[in-house]
């Protein structure tokens, strides 16, 4: 599984960050930090609940 993140459609509201803080992270800079781009399959529910709550549709999930 992987983390796609399109940083061009993203706006750092941090959504996925609520979600999953374990695999996203607004940094200081406010901009969107994926922690795991590539997480363990026992994540994916979780990457997949965040990329659903991202107003933008900035994220997905690909095998």
């Amino acid at each position: 599984m992987r983390i796609v993140h399109d940083e061009s459609s993203c706006a750092s509201l941090g959504m996925c960050e609520a979600v999953a803080p374990e695999l996203f992270e607004i940094g200081a800079d406010g901009f969107l930090t994926l922690l795991d781009p590539t997480p363990p399959e026992s994540s994916r529910s979780q990457a997949t609940q965040a990329a659903l709550a991202c107003p933008t549709g900035a994220l997905r999930i690909e095998d």
